[in-house]
């Protein structure tokens, strides 16, 4: 498992296409968004967004490959666990921004 801190608003991408981020935190349940493409199973690849709210320990299965659980929940953070296929990564937004811009710079 992967765990990543994220306050609200604050987004993780895994893969190419598919980003989380929590849009509320309170003492005992968050709300995340994920959207982006999906990944795996009858729907790979299609466009979806959906909304949930996650007590500590609730997972929440984004196709059925990838599992999304917040570990703990400490308002304005939450750490939240990835349970993700090692080929696929898993990086906070501003990382995965970081890299795509040194990989564009290496490119010319």
């Amino acid at each position: 498992m992967i765990v990543v801190s994220r306050k609200v608003d604050e987004w993780v991408q895994v893969g190419t296409d598919l980003f989380i981020a929590p849009t509320d935190i309170d003492a005992r349940i968050v709300r995340v968004i994920v959207r982006g493409r999906m990944i795996g199973g009858p729907s790979d690849g299609l466009p979806f967004e959906a909304a949930h709210e996650l007590s500590k320990g609730q997972s929440l299965p984004i196709g059925p490959f990838i599992h999304v659980t917040p570990v703990d929940i400490r308002p304005p953070v939450v750490q939240l666990g990835f349970d993700v296929p090692r080929h696929l990564p898993v990086h906070t937004k501003e990382h995965a921004d970081a890299l795509r811009r040194k990989k564009g710079k290496g490119a010319g």
